[in-house]
């Protein structure tokens, strides 16, 4: 699961945790440290009250009373009301009674107070120190802790936003774009990433750029001495010769058509021209340009509509159709189509590899030399542009090609 998460993400869970641990720290820390202060406050008091039941029992003067209240910073509290006040509502944390006599220690409202009695004696008192618990230090540390921890995830995420940059851009010329131009000032693994990666789409584009320049001059070089030999041919008494000679040339007009539509299919401009038509005048067009005999072929066509570039997906069907006789013991395609798919079908022996090695322009077995081995590559890339699949299935003896529509 770990492996799957996005950096980002990651980033943000790990803040997100560091946040909880930060916090749940603090508040045991501070329920802990009352705690102590708690008992360090107690344990004051009950020395207090100690020591006034101890001096009591030498009869001191009220002067002498204070000087031992001063000493603990006490103050005794004069009004008989807030005494009964106290008695009544607050919680007696401690009481204790001894030889010398009793004293008790209230809590009110977050104050302590210590009452003392011996002799028919009683003084109450209440410490003039504030004792109270002070959150302020704590409440700076959680609040130092908390911007130094914001401040790191803040770096971070700037940190990383080249990244995000450079991936978006990625993404971009992955779907085609070959435009995209990568820049960055920073030195780190980052920049040089981004540097060698935009140093790798330039190249890209140079190659794709001498291949396209290559096709069309080599493509236009080719094409002129080839319709001037099939008209040189066609001068000759010898029809045998002659007819051989067209044959050869015909294959190579149609080697060069073929390294045309690969160069189409692959330019970065390739547009799909889809209109709204019926599947029977793209088997009309079809049949114009394929190379078999029309007696070759048996179509069973339910006609339907579909949204397709026609002379593109003609060229696919062609090839279909091509293949179909061309490997076919006894030379012969069927052509089943509907609104959900179009199969092609003729007898031969299942392919020896999986359909994806045949969809790789030049590739071809030993047996189907024939050709540059670009025509299910052809048929696959078309397919993709319309958002349809080609598949492939061997049964009974017969070959199934077949672009899903559906």
């Amino acid at each position: 699961m770990i492996r799957n998460i996005s950096i980002s993400a990651f980033i943000n869970t790990i803040f997100i945790l560091a946040l909880i641990a930060i916090s749940i720290t603090f508040a045991i820390f501070i329920k802990l440290d009352k705690q102590r202060y708690n008992i360090t406050m107690q344990k004051k008091y009950e020395l207090v009250a100690e020591s006034v039941l101890k001096s009591l029992g030498t009869n001191p003067t009220n002067s002498g009373i204070k000087i031992i209240v001063d000493q603990f910073k006490m103050k005794p509290i004069e009004h008989d009301d807030l005494k009964l006040k106290i008695i009544n509502e607050a919680k007696i944390t401690v009481m204790r009674d001894g030889q010398f006599g009793m004293y008790r220690i209230f809590s009110l409202e977050d104050d302590l107070y210590i009452y003392v009695q011996r002799d028919g004696y009683n003084i109450m008192l209440h410490d003039t120190q504030n004792y109270s618990y002070n959150l302020l230090i704590i409440s700076l540390a959680i609040t130092l802790s908390f911007g130094i921890l914001f401040s790191l995830y803040y770096i971070l995420k700037k940190k990383l936003k080249p990244l995000r940059n450079l991936n978006r851009k990625i993404k971009k010329f992955s779907e085609g774009d070959l435009t995209v131009k990568i820049t960055s000032n920073s030195t780190d693994e980052i920049g040089t990433i981004a540097k060698t990666f935009d140093e790798a789409i330039t190249h890209i584009n140079n190659q794709t750029k001498s291949k396209e320049l290559f096709m069309r001059n080599m493509m236009h070089e080719l094409k002129t001495p080839i319709t001037k030999a099939m008209f040189i041919a066609e001068t000759l008494d010898d029809e045998k010769k002659k007819e051989t000679l067209q044959r050869a040339f015909h294959r190579m007009d149609d080697i060069i058509k073929e390294l045309a539509m690969v160069e189409k299919l692959t330019s970065t401009n390739t547009f799909v021209y889809k209109e709204l038509t019926s599947f029977f005048k793209i088997y009309t067009k079809t049949i114009e340009i394929t190379m078999a005999n029309t007696d070759n072929i048996s179509a069973k066509i339910n006609d339907f509509k579909l949204n397709a570039d026609t002379p593109m997906f003609s060229v696919a069907l062609k090839n279909l159709i091509d293949n179909a006789i061309k490997f076919s013991p006894n030379k012969h395609a069927i052509l089943k189509a509907n609104k959900k798919r179009i199969d092609v079908i003729s007898q031969g022996e299942p392919l020896k590899y999986e359909l994806e090695y045949y969809t790789e322009p030049f590739s071809q077995e030993e047996k189907r030399s024939d050709g540059f081995g670009l025509g299910l590559y052809i048929v696959k890339t078309i397919s993709n542009l319309h958002g349809y699949k080609l598949v492939y299935s061997h049964n009974s003896g017969e070959n199934r090609f077949s672009i899903l529509l559906d």
